[in-house]
């Protein structure tokens, strides 16, 4: 029973944040909801990891291969943050540009 108790406090904690997230993503706060909701997801992380993948008590050798999957994970994510911040906007060729001309037609 001792060994299952972490398990079941941490599926509550789990629980309680699910909650949270679902109570912040109902309040009108503007952009402040994204950064509540990945601070909420963060602690998720953290805690499946620390607990369900047992890396609290793991070996040395399996905390940097951990470490080396959120580095590469987070280098693919700036690597498209680049990429998206960078690149042009080309309209496809069957949209029509918005301005005077196209409102005319339209109505």
């Amino acid at each position: 029973m001792d060994e299952a108790r972490p398990l079941f406090l941490t599926w509550l904690a789990l629980l309680a944040l699910l909650g949270l997230t679902a109570a912040a993503a109902w309040m009108p706060l503007g952009w402040v909801n994204t950064a509540i909701g990945l601070a909420i997801a963060l602690v998720k992380a953290v805690l499946v990891a620390l607990v369900f993948m047992r890396l609290r008590g793991a070996s040395w050798l399996l905390r940097i291969a951990a470490l080396a999957g959120v580095c590469t994970l987070a280098l693919l994510f700036a690597l498209s943050g680049t990429d998206y911040a960078t690149r042009a906007t080309v309209p496809a060729p069957w949209q029509v540009p918005a301005g005077p001309a196209s409102a005319a037609k339209s109505s």
